[in-house]
């Protein structure tokens, strides 16, 4: 496959996979069954999710960075086609977001809270900009040993200084679309702080990977990773926990608690180590969920609009068709026709790119003009 690290497609897969099932029970399960132990419990662990596939990102981007890193210290070609990838994901994160199909009606018709929902930060933007930073950082430092630390400290730093962005409501005196990057106050469910952290946390310990496999030290870096993050994660939970009964703080803090941040952290860290472990032992020519990795970025549009809606269909997803009224048998079997369709088209466009890679790139230039034409054009 082209030289790819498997594991990490198969940690990616699995991501996806996750938040199929996630954002199909929030859109469909009844209330009742929303307030059901079994789901308490289950919310608990999809809180992981976002994590995961945030890590995996920077994880995956000193993979694929900096074994090459002198070719990203100039101002190149490739340079410059990575600038563009990372600013068509964050496009993509606005498009799911866009009220309108129109930019007339977004100009004339929106309000405040229309307004929050179209800049309001999640987990694309989250992704494209921040490695849009890391790849302008990395440009400009052109030392990978001095990036790799900047990533560590910035993510610790993003962690611990999250409770204060959580403080503010950055709304009343800067432009909403940097204030909805800063805190969950107008509606982002996603904003920089915390999140951004999960991403240069990855990209950090990809770079100390790319460092193990050049020593032929991979096993020995797995093992000290799984044994940090085993040992870091009843610690942070512990003090969370502290945390919450001495101060008894509001939802705000204890979302950006940087104790959670750590143990979510940990958890994810933990569970990369095993699935390399795995992947490692299995030996199987193909994983199932390879291929939902490699296409993670179509997998992960592509369930959102059929589970949530978008500008393109907003009367015939999930949730406008079913809402909150099925009990979990009905909605898994929603989530296994979801994730065989995920699953097939997402075969069938890895198998695409790799027989005719000018057709994907004609199909998604034209997709992308036909989208701006109505887009600018429809008056409604």
């Amino acid at each position: 496959m082209n030289g790819r690290l498997r594991f990490i497609d198969v940690y990616r897969g699995l991501a996806i996979l996750l938040m199929l099932h996630g954002h199909t029970a929030d859109a469909v399960l009844s209330p009742s069954e929303k307030m059901s132990i079994a789901f308490q419990i289950y919310t608990i662990f999809r809180g992981f999710t976002a994590p995961m596939f945030l890590f995996i990102s920077g994880f995956a981007f000193s993979i694929t960075t900096l074994k090459y890193a002198e070719e990203y210290f100039k101002f190149s070609k490739k340079f410059i086609k990575r600038l563009r990838k990372f600013f068509f994901i964050t496009l993509l994160g606005y498009f799911l977001h866009l009220p309108y199909l129109s930019l007339k009606k977004i100009l004339n018709e929106t309000n405040f809270q229309t307004l929050a929902q179209l800049f309001s930060s999640d987990v694309l933007q989250v992704i494209g900009l921040t490695l849009l930073f890391l790849q302008i950082a990395l440009f400009l430092i052109k030392d990978e040993a001095k990036f790799a630390n900047l990533m560590l400290y910035l993510g610790a730093s993003i962690f611990a200084l999250s409770q204060i962005f959580f403080t503010i409501d950055f709304s009343k005196f800067l432009p909403l679309p940097i204030s909805q990057y800063l805190n969950t106050f107008n509606g982002s469910k996603f904003p920089f702080f915390p999140w951004s952290g999960f991403v240069m946390f990855g990209s950090y310990l990809g770079y100390i990977y790319i460092k193990a496999s050049k020593n032929g030290t991979v096993e020995k870096f797995f093992k000290e990773m799984s044994i940090a993050s085993l040992a870091l994660f009843p610690i942070a939970i512990a003090l969370q926990i502290i945390y919450e009964a001495t101060l008894k703080p509001d939802i705000n803090l204890i979302y950006s608690s940087p104790f959670l941040a750590i143990s979510r952290l940990a958890f994810v860290m933990t569970l990369f180590c095993a699935i390399w472990k795995f992947d490692a032992k299995m030996k199987l020519k193909v994983h199932p969920l390879q291929f939902l990795g490699m296409e993670s970025l179509f997998a992960y549009v592509f369930h959102l609009m059929v589970v949530y809606g978008s500008p393109v269909n907003p009367f015939h997803s999930y949730y406008a068709l079913i809402g909150n009224s099925l009990e979990y048998p009905f909605a898994f079997l929603l989530f296994i026709l979801l994730a065989i369709a995920t699953f097939v088209l997402s075969y069938f466009l890895n198998h695409l790119k790799l027989k005719k890679p000018q057709t994907i790139n004609f199909l998604k230039f034209a997709i992308a003009n036909l989208f701006l034409l109505i887009f600018i054009a429809n008056p409604y």
